[in-house]
């Protein structure tokens, strides 16, 4: 474990930057609109087109970690990194804004996987818990440190300036990762699908289009969803029929990791949509500027770091019961709290809703990943790390298209009865903090039940 440690190092940095990257540009969306004139619903393309293009590399990951070394995918990952901060940070037009985001995504796609798929190869299974939370909560605190930061960058400097910081941090950990990953495995063939890329690629572009225009355009929304349901489903009946599938489904057989992969789609929706829609509503909502609304973001981040941490323990030593159930009440809490807040136009009450949305979001999180990864054998780890980061990034991408679309379709309902700008978007807030809520509701009832079920086998 010793010498694993400086690698794990990097690899621990790397899974922050790239969740620091996820929500680099949330408290940008204002500015971006202004300057190139687009609405929010275009806007917010820049986070949900980034977690799909995200979502499509982690689909290969089972057929890249197999194929290429883990020297060639780190420097190839942090080098797209600095060439999509380049990109991002001297973007001429909207349209270059999002291919650097594009850019950058394909780097963020290698390095989260890269660093479960190690953590679950070298670590103890005893230890598991601990090591795959630690590298959690870097995944998850680099998002929720994001408005802090960029906040800041925004205010003083400009939108433009959020790119400094992945830029920096790209060259410096290419530097140090030059000199510690070394490969401990051998490249092996594996054949690689583009019909299953392209598969999943455009199931996921329309079920976040359909997700994001199902409140505005009905019917629209409906139909792309269905088209978006029928091209995942080919992709999942072609993977159980190819010789070597581009990601095997044999982990979704085990019943220790289904329900997890679905408690971890529950949390990492509605917490990331949380991370996007809380500086809107500070924002717009509440008339602050990026700077301040990123400090109201610290004590959240604190509390969902320091859960990550330390709830990691708690999986190693007590299990699931009744840590994931509790997490996810704790979270119902606070989106409830927060819809009030909304609703009521109570600044306080959003803010405390968040906290508690952060807090027990970050209880559940890489403790639900982690006990559906260490009862599958170790031949289906690598393909077990690339569906639960699948589902990790596909939650993360359709939690803010639906929410963002059911902020803005309250707003404008809230505008046409007759509402100010800012009443407007904080009934906006509500209506799409309200539908977090059923969702996360749904998950309790899930965490309940599958969090007993692996109390009474470990009994056995």
């Amino acid at each position: 474990m010793r010498s694993l440690k400086p690698l794990l190092a990097v690899l621990y940095s790397c899974g922050f930057l790239a969740g620091f990257n996820e929500n680099l540009m949330n408290m940008a969306l204002v500015s971006v609109m202004d300057s190139f004139a687009v609405t929010a619903i275009t806007a917010q393309w820049l986070v949900t087109g980034y977690m799909i293009a995200v979502a499509v590399v982690v689909a290969c990951m089972a057929f890249l970690y197999r194929r290429f070394s883990l020297r060639r995918l780190f420097l190839a990952a942090t080098l797209l990194n600095v060439v999509g901060s380049v990109g991002g940070l001297l973007a001429p037009s909207f349209v270059v804004l999002l291919l650097a985001r594009l850019v950058q995504a394909m780097g963020t796609g290698v390095l989260i996987p890269l660093m479960m798929n190690v953590i679950v190869d070298r670590v103890p299974h005893g230890r598991l818990g601990t090591y795959l939370s630690i590298g959690g909560s870097m995944i998850t605190v680099g998002p929720a440190t994001a408005p802090v930061i960029t906040g800041f960058l925004v205010s003083w400097f400009g939108w433009r300036s959020v790119f400094v910081v992945p830029l920096v941090a790209g060259l410096v950990l290419m530097a140090a990762g030059a000199a510690v990953v070394r490969n401990f495995k051998a490249p092996t063939a594996a054949a690689f699908d583009l019909v299953s890329v392209l598969l999943v690629a455009g199931g996921v572009t329309l079920l976040s289009m359909g997700l994001a225009d199902i409140a505005l355009r009905p019917l629209v929304g409906v139909a792309e969803m269905v088209g978006a349901v029928a091209l995942l489903g080919g992709f999942a009946w072609r993977q159980k029929r190819l010789a070597e599938p581009l990601v095997s489904m044999a982990p979704f057989s085990f019943r220790s990791f289904w329900p997890a992969a679905i408690v971890v789609v529950v949390t990492m929706m509605t917490y990331f949509s949380l991370s996007v829609l809380a500086p809107l509503y500070f924002e717009e909502a509440a008339g602050l500027e990026a700077s301040v609304a990123g400090l109201l973001m610290v004590v959240p981040v604190l509390a969902n770091a320091t859960a990550a941490l330390l709830c990691g323990r708690v999986l190693d030593r007590r299990g699931e019961w009744p840590l994931l159930p509790a997490g996810l009440a704790i979270a119902a809490v606070g989106f409830a709290t927060a819809m009030a807040g909304g609703a009521f136009d109570c600044f306080v009450a959003v803010v405390a809703g968040v906290l508690l949305g952060y807090l027990g979001t970050g209880m559940v999180l890489s403790p639900a990943q982690t006990a559906g990864l260490r009862r599958l054998p170790p031949s289906l780890n690598a393909h077990g790390v690339t569906l639960m980061s699948v589902s990790l990034q596909l939650s993360a991408c359709l939690g803010p298209a639906a929410f963002v679309g059911l902020m803005s379709a309250g707003s404008a309902r809230a505008a046409a009865a007759g509402a100010s700008a800012g009443a407007a978007s904080s009934a906006g807030f509500a209506w799409a903090m309200a539908a977090a809520l059923a969702v996360v509701l749904l998950g309790v009832v899930c965490a309940v039940i599958y969090a007993r079920a692996m109390a009474r086998e470990d009994a056995q």
